[in-house]
């Protein structure tokens, strides 16, 4: 069969270090393959430039038999029929899901006069045609994560691609929704379109892909038959190590314990489309990990954000301890021991044009280790950051570099290197931590998860990954439509019964 993409030798430099060394890649028409590697490993650097997104040092590239010049756009590149599904998403967010779809591409909808009219008939036919439950008329920013990424997949059909490139695209998704997904991959491919996907997840990668070439530290480690290898060889492939799998042991601290945070019937306002909380009553304890599923959109990051304080509250109070707080201030909540791992680490957590460095140092500038006689001590700072990058493995190690400019699982990695590293912390939110990060740094994540779970910490754990909250948790709340809808010890708890909670209903 004829290859769609041809990638050979291609090197990408930026400075001294060498992100893809000599990496060669050939992908048939009408295939499925991934790109499997530790964060920093390349991946996203290779579609980069076969995107046009990144001009490569050497090495030559063909789409459909046609040489590529060394130096070309996305839009050349989009004009050959590649697209690309970026994991930090590339979305107008004022605009509506129609606006944002045709955008750039407003004359496939009108030579003369922009009709709103026609565009939004013209993308709400492209949903039908796909299946997608999206209305055109929605702005962008009132929708979920989910449905977002949903969108990005539309402004590829829109412009008729042949090869869509999808990165870390199931972070998002709950388990029904990547079944949804990869149902959907299944049928571009049956009419032909080429498909690569970079993901951490072993498990997909032998669900979707019929091969998979491996990188790591840059280079390309090996290329394997899905239906030849195992997770265990692709993950010793990877890392050089065979993971063990993070599990949460038996029950440290009596069920009779009394809860450490209680939170008593939290309701916030409705803003805009988003999911406001309605009632919510859940009990958190010491040296336990409670984790909340649920679909994407039922007020999980207004949950958050009433913890972190930003959300104010409209009714009901925050136990914790003997203090009843019916005023969450962001100030209260830090003076309370809370430390938050924000869902969205661009918008919530991170400073992008700040240093690696200078992130970290954000939570501790006032901190008595660094700071004496009113001076702000920045050698023993840089030795504390420095300990810290060593600990949470984030690469590059120069702790200099602009985190603007690392893969999004060492961004993470920063983010929790940060909120995790706190003398003061005694509770921990944690939204999606490990939401693109690769199987030894999910591992690692998991690993300090469970340390602060021993050394009596409270963990609330919210993730879109239900593997992730059943390895994790000690009970399972699910949040529906704002409300929680059961909690219940994890131990037991089926999938089916899972599930269902989780869609609105209830066990017979």
């Amino acid at each position: 069969m004829k290859n769609m993409i041809e990638m050979r030798d291609i090197v990408k430099m930026f400075g001294p270090s060498c992100a893809n060394d000599h990496i060669s890649l050939s992908v048939k028409k009408g295939e499925i393959i991934s790109l499997l590697g530790e964060n920093g490993a390349g991946k996203t650097t290779l579609m980069n430039v076969l995107f046009g997104l990144c001009r490569r040092d050497s090495g030559s590239i063909a789409i459909d038999g046609v040489e590529m010049p060394v130096e070309y756009s996305p839009q050349t590149a989009i004009e050959h029929g590649i697209a690309m599904v970026h994991q930090h998403l590339k979305l107008v967010e004022t605009f509506t899901v129609a606006q944002n779809v045709i955008l750039g591409a407003e004359t496939m909808v009108s030579r003369r006069l922009f009709r709103r009219e026609k565009c939004e008939r013209a993308v709400g036919a492209l949903c039908s045609r796909y299946g997608m439950d999206i209305d055109p008329k929605s702005v962008v920013s009132a929708l979920p994560l989910g449905a977002k990424q949903r969108v990005e997949i539309l402004k590829a059909l829109y412009r008729g691609c042949k090869v869509l490139i999808l990165d870390e695209p199931t972070t998002v998704l709950t388990p029904q929704e990547t079944d949804a997904l990869f149902d959907l991959l299944r049928s571009f491919q049956a009419a032909g379109m080429t498909i690569i996907i970079i993901t951490h997840k072993l498990h997909e990668v032998m669900a979707i892909s019929s091969r998979v070439l491996v990188l790591r530290q840059g280079k390309a480690a090996a290329i394997f038959n899905t239906n030849e290898t195992t997770q265990a060889e692709l993950a010793a492939t990877m890392i050089g190590k065979t993971l063990v799998k993070a599990q949460v042991s038996a029950q440290l601290h009596s069920h009779d314990c009394p809860p450490s945070v209680e939170l008593r019937g939290l309701s916030t306002a409705a803003a805009g489309d988003a999911c406001p909380l309605r009632d919510v009553n859940l009990n958190l304890y010491a040296g336990r990990i409670v984790g909340v599923a649920g679909v994407d959109g039922n007020g999980q990051t207004a949950l958050v954000e009433v913890l972190a304080g930003v959300k104010k509250l409209s009714g009901g109070s925050i136990q914790i301890g003997a203090k009843e707080i019916k005023k969450n201030t962001s100030g209260t909540m830090r003076q309370e021991g809370i430390q938050i791992i924000p869902e969205d680490r661009h918008r919530q957590g991170l400073v992008l044009a700040f240093s690696v460095y200078e992130n970290i140092m954000l939570g501790y500038r006032k901190d008595r280790r660094f700071v004496k006689d009113g001076v702000f001590r920045k050698a023993k700072a840089r030795q504390f950051v420095s300990q810290l990058s060593n600990t949470f493995d984030i690469r590059p190690r120069d702790t200099g570099i602009l985190v603007k400019r690392m893969s999004g699982g060492n961004q993470q990695k920063v983010v929790l290197a940060r909120e995790l590293s706190s003398p003061d912390v005694k509770i921990v939110v944690v939204s999606q931590p490990t939401r693109g990060l690769d199987a030894g740094a999910i591992q690692s994540v998991h690993s300090t998860l469970l340390k602060l779970r021993e050394e009596g910490k409270t963990i609330l754990l919210i993730s879109s990954d239900l593997d992730e909250i059943k390895a994790l948790s000690d009970e399972i709340a699910i949040l529906y439509n704002g409300s929680i809808a059961v909690q219940r010890a994890a131990q037991g708890f089926a999938d089916e019964a899972i599930g269902l909670y989780m869609g609105g209903g209830k066990e017979v």
